[in-house]
């Protein structure tokens, strides 16, 4: 008798792994998907892997608002001007008709989206990709809670009604239980149920000036912040909803997500938020001290593998699960092949001398300082007090400070990261690292996501070329950028030079005066 593994015999499974087509491709091949949150980082990354290499894929239907004054259509039309779809243009001319647009808000009743397309939906969708959410710290707590949290409770409602559903995937963070230093692939109790989060929301809609930081403090608890927060009640929410209707879903937790290791553009990146802040502020020569361990891991995944793992994970739950049961899948580098902070800025420094940046205001070099009262201690040396002699003169000149925005952008920064840069986690993906034994070569070739094939050197050695994008850098502003960089180089070390000397001949006068009485 054959062993049953989910849903295939393991006889069946080696000949389809033996198969020299992509299984993960064959299994999308006429598969209608829903996926919110398209126009974001991660969202881009994951349309345009579908549509390029799961091209007879039978829909996308992208819910999308109006933003910034833009319509619905006028934002799809500069959406696909980005240049991470010109691979896209190129291969698959015609992807346009796999594509159906749709209105829907998640802060709206029902999601905003119209009778007639939620029937649609209903009838035809067979994946739901819940990747939309409020990534911003420090929203106003009843516009994230109302987005994450009461969002993806109308997503689950909407998932109880379509009747070809096979999988609700909700694209969680690896951050969603944080006060573990070790993070497990397992569901976690939630913050508060439902009705304590619609609670929240009232009582901050209803004060004027929002609920007080003390307030939002002793509301969070042990979790780091309210898009964290979110989450975890998210990820609650997911959990009883599945075990109460057998609705099929998968909690998807990726680390911290940034620029593209190959596919389809190498070194692209969708945002400036998290570490790549701090990285452009260090390629800039504006930052020169970091709270953290040269030997800390930094859990860096790159956004195509990402993207990769993540429709692996829903070909792998539908494909091979034993049950409805819900799955925790997540998707990180320290427990995998880990990077630590001195790869990372080895890695930004080689960039920076290989591919300066041209918007440069001092040779870039960062101080790892494992002690808090020593960083801070240099944060004033560093960064402080250079911000103070730049603007003297401007000041009783009385013109516009200099540097002060990017001060205050890089100490924002530090007390929002501050608890990510030191966190040094654990984050178990044993499961993603199962997911690779069914691959067979063609799947390998089309999905890879093996984090142990990732050169970190190598890969951080780009840091550069996604930060030109940020800064709107042209790439044929390098040359004069390399000759700036050797100006501040020869001026940096000439001054350090001219500091140790003075050091030095201060320490001598002073032992030559203590000695000669």
């Amino acid at each position: 008798m054959n062993e049953v593994h989910g849903n295939l015999k393991l006889d069946d499974k080696s000949k389809l792994k033996n198969n020299g087509d992509s299984q993960i491709r064959k299994f999308y091949a006429g598969k209608v998907i829903l996926l919110t949150g398209f126009t974001g980082f991660l969202g881009t990354i994951i349309f345009e892997k579908l549509l390029r290499t799961c091209t007879e894929i039978d829909k996308i239907y992208i819910m999308i608002r109006e933003k910034k004054g833009l319509k619905v259509d006028e934002r799809i039309k500069k959406y696909f001007e980005n240049p991470i779809f010109n691979t896209l243009h190129n291969v698959n001319p015609h992807f346009m008709q796999k594509i159906v647009p749709f209105y829907g808000d998640l802060m709206e009743s029902d999601l905003g989206i119209s009778k007639e397309n939620r029937r649609c939906l209903a009838e035809n969708v067979n994946i739901i990709i819940h990747n939309a959410s409020s990534v911003y710290f420090h929203a106003k707590p009843s516009d994230i809670l109302r987005s994450n949290v009461i969002g993806t409770q109308k997503m689950l409602e909407l998932g109880l009604e379509c009747s070809r559903l096979e999988a609700f995937v909700y694209v969680s963070t690896a951050y969603s239980h944080s006060y573990n230093k070790q993070i497990e692939e397992n569901f976690c109790p939630p913050p508060v149920d439902l009705k304590v989060i619609e609670d929240l929301i009232q009582a901050d809609e209803k004060t004027p000036a929002g609920l007080s930081q003390k307030a939002i403090d002793d509301i969070l608890g042990k979790w780091a912040n309210l898009y964290t927060y979110s989450k975890a009640s998210s990820e609650g929410l997911i959990e009883a909803c599945s075990r109460k209707t057998s609705l099929p879903c998968v909690v998807y937790r990726p680390s911290i997500i940034t620029f593209t290791n190959g596919e389809p553009i190498p070194a692209w990146v969708g945002n400036n938020n998290g570490p790549m802040q701090i990285l452009t502020l260090g390629a800039l020569g504006f930052m020169h001290v970091l709270p953290a361990s040269k030997d800390f891991v930094i859990d860096l995944i790159p956004a195509d593998l990402t993207a990769n793992s993540l429709l692996a994970v829903i070909w792998d739950y539908v494909t091979h699960r034993q049950s409805n049961e819900p799955q925790v899948y997540n998707f990180a580098s320290s427990d995998w092949n880990p990077c630590t902070y001195e790869i990372l800025f080895k890695g930004l420094y080689k960039s920076c001398k290989v591919q300066p940046l041209m918007k440069m205001v001092w040779y870039p070099f960062v101080l790892l300082v494992g002690n808090y009262h020593a960083f801070q201690a240099l944060h004033a040396l560093f960064h402080v007090l250079p911000v103070i002699l730049m603007n003297l003169i401007p000041g009783i000149r009385r013109k516009r400070p200099l540097a002060v925005k990017a001060l205050s952008v890089l100490t924002k920064n530090y007390v929002t990261l501050f608890h990510w840069i030191v966190g040094n986690w654990t984050i178990k993906a044993d499961k993603l690292k199962g997911v690779l034994n069914y691959m067979n070569a063609a799947d390998l070739k089309e999905f890879p996501f093996d984090l142990k094939s990732v050169d970190w050197l190598r890969y951080t050695s780009s840091y550069t070329l996604p930060i030109r994008q940020i800064l709107h850098d042209p790439l044929e502003t390098i040359p004069a950028a390399k000759k700036k960089y050797q100006r501040l180089r020869v001026l940096h070390y000439t001054i350090c030079g001219l500091l140790i000397f003075f050091t030095i001949f201060s320490l001598y006068r002073i032992g030559y005066i203590i000695f000669s009485y």
